[in-house]
C-alpha cells in the first residue's frame, strides 16, 4: 500500500510526459522522418524489457520468406560508444550491445548496425548498403522520430500490457493507449493452454508464440549447471533448466549487467572448481557479454555454455507472414 502512494504520482507524471509527446506526434506538431525506398518494421513493446522481442527479431530473419536484403537497426542498449557503427563479429558487447552483437553472430550475412538516433542510422545504412530493401527496427515503439510501416508490439502471456502500469508503478514506458499505434499485437511465451478472450478487445491482429530451447552450445557433456542470466525475465531460462537438468546455483544479474572484474573472477575460481559432469551455462545474450573476459579467464571460457533460445508460432507462422506480405503488399512464393 505504501509502495503504492510512493509510486503512484510519479508515475501519473510520468504517463502525462509520455501522453503529451505522443499527443504531439499525432497532431504534427512535432514530425517523423519518412524513408520510402526502404520498408521499416518496428519491433518493440509498451514494457520495459523482457517481453520477447528479440527472439521475434531473430525469428522474422531466420525465416524471412522473400529475396529482398534485410537488416537490423539496434539502439545498442549497454554499449559505452556513441553514434553510428555497424556491428561486426568480432566486436565487444560494450562496443554495440549484447543484442546486436548476438544478432551478428547468428546471422553473420546480416548487415546489423547500432544507433541512438534511429534516423541517422537508417539513412546511413540505405547510403552505404543501396540494395536494402527492409531493416527491422528493434525496441523502437517509442522512437517516434523515425517513420515506420508497420509496428509489432509484443507483450507476454503472463505479464501482458493491459495489466501493468507505466513506471514506476509498474513496467509500461507510456500508457497503454500507446497500443492503438500497433498493427499487431505478438504474444510471446505462451503456455500450452490459452486463452484467446484476454486479447480480443483491440481490434487488432493478434498472433501467439511459444519458446523452445536447443541443446547447450559449448559444454555438451555436463548435467549439472551452474546457471547465469542477466536479462530482464530469467524465470523461463531457470525454469528450462531445471526441466531438463540439475540446477547447482543460480546467478542473477540486471538485464544487460555489466561484469565486472570482480566478478570474472569469482566465475573463473567458480570453473576452476569444477567437478565431472558440471558446467556453466547461461543465455545468448549473456554469453556474448562474457567472451570479451576469456582471455583473462580461460576455464570459464572451456567450461561456459549458452543455451539457445526461439520461438514457434503456437498456430503455425503462415497467418503471420500472409498479414506482413498484405501490409508490404508482397507475395509469397
Amino acid at each position: 500500500m505504501i509502495r503504492s502512494i510512493l509510486t503512484f504520482l510519479p508515475s501519473l507524471l510520468y504517463q502525462g510526459i509520455t501522453s503529451f509527446r505522443n499527443f504531439l506526434f499525432d497532431r504534427g506538431i512535432l514530425t517523423s522522418t519518412s524513408f520510402d525506398r526502404t520498408f521499416l518494421i518496428s519491433v518493440g513493446n509498451l514494457a520495459v524489457g523482457g517481453t520477447g522481442k528479440s527472439p521475434l527479431v531473430a525469428y522474422m530473419i531466420q525465416h524471412w520468406p522473400w529475396k529482398s536484403e534485410i537488416g537490423i537497426l539496434s539502439r545498442g542498449y549497454g554499449r559505452k560508444s556513441k553514434g553510428f557503427r555497424w556491428v561486426q563479429e568480432h566486436a565487444k558487447a560494450t562496443e554495440v550491445g549484447d543484442e546486436p552483437l548476438a544478432y551478428k553472430k547468428m546471422f553473420g550475412k546480416i548487415p546489423v548496425a547500432v544507433c541512438e538516433k534511429r534516423v541517422i542510422g537508417i539513412q546511413r545504412m540505405i547510403d552505404e548498403l543501396p540494395f536494402l530493401d527492409t531493416v527491422l527496427l528493434d525496441d523502437a515503439f517509442q522512437h517516434r522520430a523515425i517513420g515506420r510501416h508497420i509496428n509489432l508490439l509484443c507483450t507476454t502471456y503472463q505479464n501482458p500490457f493491459f495489466q501493468d502500469y507505466v513506471m514506476p508503478m509498474g513496467r509500461l514506458r507510456e500508457s497503454r493507449a500507446g497500443v492503438k499505434r500497433a498493427d499487431a499485437i505478438i504474444v510471446n511465451r505462451c503456455p500450452e493452454q490459452i486463452d484467446r478472450s484476454l486479447f480480443n478487445s483491440w481490434n487488432l491482429p493478434v498472433f501467439y508464440t511459444a519458446l523452445t530451447y536447443g541443446s547447450p552450445v559449448g559444454q555438451q557433456e555436463a548435467q549439472k549447471w551452474h546457471a547465469i542470466a542477466g536479462i530482464a525475465d530469467p524465470i523461463p531460462f531457470i525454469d528450462h533448466l531445471q526441466s531438463t537438468g540439475e540446477i547447482l546455483s543460480e546467478r542473477i544479474f540486471p538485464d544487460h549487467h555489466a561484469f565486472t572484474e570482480n566478478e570474472i573472477a569469482d566465475l573463473e575460481r567458480l570453473a576452476q572448481n569444477l567437478t565431472e559432469g558440471q558446467g556453466i551455462i547461461t543465455t545468448h545474450k549473456d554469453f556474448v557479454r562474457l567472451e570479451q573476459f576469456f582471455p583473462q579467464a580461460p576455464m570459464l571460457k572451456r567450461h561456459l555454455a549458452y543455451l539457445p533460445m526461439g520461438i514457434r508460432f503456437v498456430d503455425g507462422d503462415k497467418a503471420f507472414w500472409s498479414f506482413l506480405a498484405t501490409l508490404m503488399k508482397r507475395e509469397i512464393a
